[in-house]
């Protein structure tokens, strides 16, 4: 999953795991500033 940029194969790949077998390693946010310093007040970078 993810070797390419094709959004359409990366989310028929996805598609075939559950909920609880999905390994969700990140998070993307695209918003203004302002709005993502609000949603990420508080959180840690892993480490």
């Amino acid at each position: 999953m993810f070797a390419t940029g094709h959004d359409a194969a990366n989310r028929a790949v996805f598609a075939n795991y559950g909920p609880e077998d999905a390994k969700v390693v990140g998070i993307a946010m695209r918003a203004d500033k302002k709005i993502v310093d609000k949603i990420t007040k508080g959180a840690t970078m892993h480490q």
